[in-house]
């Protein structure tokens, strides 16, 4: 998180080494409340440090921008703190500070009680969809202690009558310290009770703050919503779809080799400039989201003037760190009454990138009025919608179901195909949670995955069973009609079960069933792994006849296909003999040429100790040693280069031994 203990970021970008992060959760605290009822004063009471860091702030005596600092708790942890603005003058700031909060501390006075900004802010962090939040009574050194405690009547009186439920009320002094180690001492136990951010999924964060230093370059600010962001990879600038690279990272002021959800962040950009980088930026990575001046909602109504929103009315989005006008098309009524929520579709000025699932704040500029909030149902809608002109359900369905449902029905869509991630990502750009669901799928067996050149491939297991038993099937009649072969060549499963699949994910599937033991598979041929050919009188009279020609003539390699077989035995001769093949009875030197198991193990053998004492091995050599002629040692070099235990490299009476990794590399 950015420490603004040093925020004078010529000094806080120096090289430091990394700290080893603990497995803590990462959390962000934030203050709300009125102008002047002591938010930055608790801020410095809790940390030491003065939250007001512009000239301009101390000038006027009120917070202006976001102010960002750090409390290091007892046990070491630390938590990052947000500091609003409370005039009503920068309730936008306040939005963008509060985004990405895990709890607030609403800061009301004991000299004056709740206050209109008070009630904005608390309708904010209600429409924010921000639940965890504390009230911090300050000033209670300059009041009696039976106004703090007239104070927390009233208080508890509001928070029951607006939100049906109160929360814990901490009477405090900044100036005194009174009150503060109880305060910071409940902090201390939020990680007890707070879920905090996801570690896990794509990286995004909300740009609050740009600028630049000498020597180092443009920093961008913000809270990590989820993901996770590392040094020297490339990430993405929305809605503009730059692509920038990160060059330095900092968490808590010091460097960082990655952050995480949950973590205030400073990145140091790579050769981009300021004036390309704004507040209300998202950075995030590359190709997962995209612009769309369309957003599909549910909007609720809820200001203290108690206006209804009516249809087409032009108000401010305040979205993540940005604010754009835009147009609300209501998509049910002529409009929504104050209390009430409908769906709607926002058409914006500008561009904007959002997830399914992002609050947002609708506010009227000209009367300084919060109007409402809401919820992105679908972040990239098709096109332009007409109140009246616009089927409901789709939205309805898109909102009520999670992302397990909304996946299922994709690959269902897909009809037992492989998808690349990449490709559910774009198909789900809105979703936050799709790859949390992929991830949940898998680990329960639902999805099966397959990696192939760096890119993961998904399929529902039930899809792929339903592959496999299509599969079994035609296999088992395969065999009825072909007793003697061993299985079907992979090329012709292809060919009837495949032909949609991309080649090379197609090997890949083999490979996973072999390593599976789902079928057996060896080289282009796949058997059923339980499958066990009826060796009958044709078969044995076959088998023993070829086992006996290889036996008599030792190293003088025989054909196969000399003239012993009848017409009906020539027509089973090769399947009889991959069968013995695929038992090692017998080894395929090259072509019709084969040789015993027994005897091509004794070859082996002695070329392997050849290869290591001399590093080759010759025709000359498995001539003295196996009376071997020139043309047999060839034919035996052909199977060693085959099956990778020798290496051709250009010389036909000699072989060197085949290359390991490490050599290759």
């Amino acid at each position: 998180m950015e420490s603004t203990q040093n925020l004078d970021f010529h000094q806080s970008f120096k090289v430091e080494k990394p700290e080893e992060k603990k497995e803590l959760k990462h959390l962000i605290i934030g203050t709300a409340g009125h102008i002047d009822h002591g938010k930055t004063a608790l801020i410095k009471a809790l940390t030491g440090y003065d939250a007001d860091r512009l000239e301009e702030e101390k000038k006027r005596g009120m917070t202006i921008e976001l102010g960002f600092t750090s409390l290091a708790l007892p046990d070491g942890q630390k938590i990052g703190i947000v500091d609003t603005p409370g005039h009503e003058k920068f309730v936008k700031t306040m939005v963008a500070g509060a985004v990405g909060m895990d709890l607030v501390m609403v800061v009301i006075s004991a000299k004056e009680g709740i206050m209109p900004q008070t009630r904005e802010h608390l309708s904010i962090l209600s429409l924010l969809g921000i639940k965890n939040f504390i009230i911090c009574l300050t000033m209670i050194d300059l009041v009696s202690p039976e106004e703090v405690e007239i104070r927390k009547e009233e208080i508890t009186e509001y928070l029951e009558e607006q939100f049906s439920f109160t929360v814990p009320i901490f009477p405090l002094s900044s100036f005194t310290k009174e009150g503060i180690p109880a305060l910071t001492q409940y902090l201390s136990t939020l990680h007890e009770f707070i879920q905090g951010k996801p570690e896990q999924g794509i990286f995004r964060m909300f740009v609050d703050r740009v600028f630049s230093i000498a020597g180092a370059g443009t920093v961008l600010t913000g809270t990590a919503m989820s993901g996770r962001i590392e040094v020297k990879k490339e990430y993405a600038l929305y809605p503009k779809n730059l692509p920038v690279k990160v060059r330095n990272l900092q968490v808590h002021g010091k460097d960082s080799d990655f952050a995480v959800g949950g973590e205030r962040v400073a990145v140091n950009l790579s050769s981009v400039d300021k004036s390309l980088c704004q507040k209300g930026d998202v950075l995030a990575e590359k190709d997962l989201l995209y612009p769309s001046a369309l957003l599909d909602c549910r909007v609720q109504v809820d200001n203290v003037l108690e206006q209804s929103i009516k249809n087409n009315r032009k108000l401010e989005l305040l979205l993540g760190t940005r604010h754009v006008l835009c147009k609300l098309v209501c998509l049910e009524e002529d409009g929504i009454p104050n209390k009430s929520s409908a769906l709607v579709q926002l058409q914006c000025e500008e561009p904007v990138v959002a997830l399914s699932g992002d609050r947002f704040i609708l506010r009227d500029e000209s009367q300084k009025l919060t109007i409402g909030g809401g919820k992105v149902i679908d972040p990239l809608p098709k096109g332009r919608h007409r109140r009246g002109r616009f089927q409901t359900e789709r939205l309805r369905s898109l909102e009520d179901a999670d992302e397990g449902i909304l996946l299922q029905n994709f690959f269902h869509k897909k009809k037992g195909n492989f998808l690349a991630l990449s490709a559910i990502r774009k198909a789900f750009p809105g979703y936050g949670n799709i790859e949390k669901a992929l991830r949940e799928k898998e680990e329960t067996g639902e999805i099966i995955s397959i990696l192939l050149q760096g890119e993961k491939y998904l399929i529902l297991r039930e899809d792929l069973e339903e592959k496999e038993k299509q599969i079994q099937y035609y296999m088992k009649d395969f065999y009825q009609r072909n007793p003697y072969k061993i299985g079907e060549k992979t090329s012709v499963l292809y060919s009837r079960f495949f032909s949609s699949y991309n080649r090379n994910l197609y090997k890949a599937l083999l490979e996973y069933w072999r390593e599976k033991e789902i079928f057996r598979i060896s080289y282009d041929i796949l058997a059923l792994k339980d499958y066990k050919m009826k060796k009958d009188e044709k078969y044995t009279k076959i088998a023993n006849t070829l086992i006996t020609l290889m036996q008599k003539a030792k190293f003088s390699f025989p054909k196969i296909t000399e003239p012993l077989w009848t017409k009906e035995e020539e027509k089973i001769l090769l399947d009889i003999v991959a069968c013995l093949e695929d038992k090692g009875t017998v080894v395929q030197l090259e072509g019709e040429y084969y040789t015993l198991g027994n005897l091509f193990s004794k070859l082996k053998a002695f070329t392997l100790e050849k290869l290591q004492n001399n590093g080759e091995i010759t025709v000359e050599d498995l001539r003295e040693e196996f009376s071997l002629s020139r043309k047999n040692s060839k034919l035996f070099f052909k199977a060693c280069d085959r099956l990778h235990i020798t290496k051709d490299t250009g010389f036909e009476s000699a072989r060197k031994p085949y290359p390991t990794l490490d050599e290759t590399e």
